[in-house]
């Protein structure tokens, strides 16, 4: 699995960070842009204007007349304009200023006149009957800045939502995974093996999941592979005491016979002897089977005493005997051996066992009809061997374990050489390589 340092959890975070700051900032601006238009359409339009400041103007217009007020009555006006928050009340006499107070004075002390401030409010006036003269009453309504605070207020709460949702969305999803990934892990632990581990992505978490899902499998293949060779110790145990028991039977009890002499005549004797000889070479072959098995499946090191040998002429040596005994039994076996002189390291003892091996596959296995090939050649720095044979038409090439070819295999790979087999319905070919040692230029 690829993994960049571009999709690691520490850059999506920073990733999801600023889409979540974009992604909020355009809902603040959405929100603040319709509250705006809601409080310009529905607070200050001409005509709620006007029904609003007109409201103000009675309500000032009523209080004066029921509490007979005169402009000097500074404590009662000013309780009056406690009462109406967002208004700034102004009483002239001409062009003086007898009285002012109102949300201006509290909040917009930074402007330097009325008139300023008239720029960005909405104001009415009336002449209005004090108790000691009419005067000029302006009222500044200032109230729809409740309404664009709220809106500012609404705005931000709705930046921060977003803003939270999304980290606590992703942060939700990341603890999600954590949470599937430690749950499919615990039923690993209690035995279900079966069960694949879910990996999407490519960042820690996932990567973490493919790890342990191939340790999984790991585990899988271990497991099979110790099942495979218990069932096979098993059966191999099984056939080998069957095996044993039925040729060591039968020589018991040719060798009672003639320890009791309980042959009628020559023939016989040597019928019996010829008897105990079959059976002790079967007990020979069942012996090497099983030598071959604890090979295979014993130490995975094979002690060997390597030497330096002339390829060619220790080819010639092994080869000669199975080939002779392959063409007394009818075999039309063809030879080729390369012409120039090569060194190989080998153990002889192991080297004699592998083409044991090969050899008595050619004699189970092989159709006398067809051509037996045994080629030896140099190629480049390897040694290959090569034997192919046809496969006999009246039996599968099958087996019982199989551990005569891995008992090959496992002799070619300890000489750090290699052991391929190609194989089809009508012929079958092994091939050996091994290591050439240079040649030291005098």
């Amino acid at each position: 699995m690829k993994f960049s340092g571009r999709t690691s959890l520490r850059y999506k975070q920073i990733y999801v960070l600023i889409f979540g700051v974009l992604v909020s900032f355009l809902m603040y601006f959405i929100t603040q842009t319709f509250g705006n238009y809601l409080v310009s359409k529905n607070h200050l339009n001409e005509d709620v204007s006007r029904k609003r400041l007109e409201g103000y103007q009675n309500s000032i217009e009523t209080y004066v007349k029921k509490n007979k007020l005169s402009v000097k009555d500074v404590r009662a006006i000013s309780k009056w304009v406690k009462t109406h928050k967002y208004i700034y009340l102004t009483i002239y006499s001409g062009n003086e200023i007898l009285y002012e107070s109102g949300f201006w004075n509290d909040a917009y002390s930074g402007y330097e006149s009325a008139g300023a401030f008239l720029e960005i409010s909405q104001q009415a006036t009336r002449n209005i009957a004090f108790t000691d003269g009419i005067y000029s009453v302006s009222i500044i309504d200032s109230s729809e800045i409740k309404w664009y605070d709220l809106v500012f207020y609404s705005s931000m709460g709705i930046f921060f939502l977003f803003l939270f949702g999304i980290l606590i969305a992703y942060n939700h999803r990341i603890i999600a995974r954590i949470m599937l990934l430690s749950k499919e892990v615990s039923l690993i632990e209690q035995g279900d093996l079966e069960q694949p581990i879910y990996h999407k992505g490519n960042d820690e978490i996932a990567l973490l999941a493919v790890n342990a899902d191939n340790m999984r499998n790991s585990i899988i293949a271990r497991y099979k592979s110790e099942k495979e060779a218990w069932e096979a110790n098993s059966e191999l145990i099984t056939s080998m005491s069957h095996d044993i028991r039925t040729p060591l039977t039968s020589l018991i009890g040719y060798l009672e016979i003639l320890e009791s002499k309980g042959y009628h005549s020559e023939e016989q004797l040597v019928r019996y002897i010829k008897n105990c000889k079959e059976k002790s070479i079967q007990l020979k072959d069942l012996s090497d089977k099983l030598f071959q098995y604890f090979l295979v499946f014993g130490k995975e090191t094979i002690l060997m005493k390597e030497e330096t040998f002339d390829a060619r002429i220790l080819l010639e040596q092994l080869i000669s005997e199975h080939v002779f005994g392959l063409s007394s039994q009818g075999f039309d076996v063809r030879t080729g051996f390369m012409e120039q002189p090569c060194q190989i390291t080998a153990d002889i003892q192991y080297l004699k066992r592998l083409f044991d091996n090969l050899f008595s596959n050619v004699c189970k296995y092989a159709d006398p009809a067809g051509p037996v090939l045994v080629h030896g050649d140099c190629d480049g720095s390897r040694l290959i061997i090569s034997i192919s044979n046809e496969i006999r038409k009246d039996c599968a090439f099958t087996e019982s374990t199989g551990i005569g070819l891995k008992t090959c295999r496992k002799i070619t790979e300890q000489m750090n050489g290699t052991f391929e087999i190609r194989k089809n319905r009508t012929r079958f070919e092994a091939t050996a390589g091994f290591p050439i040692i240079p040649l030291r230029k005098e």
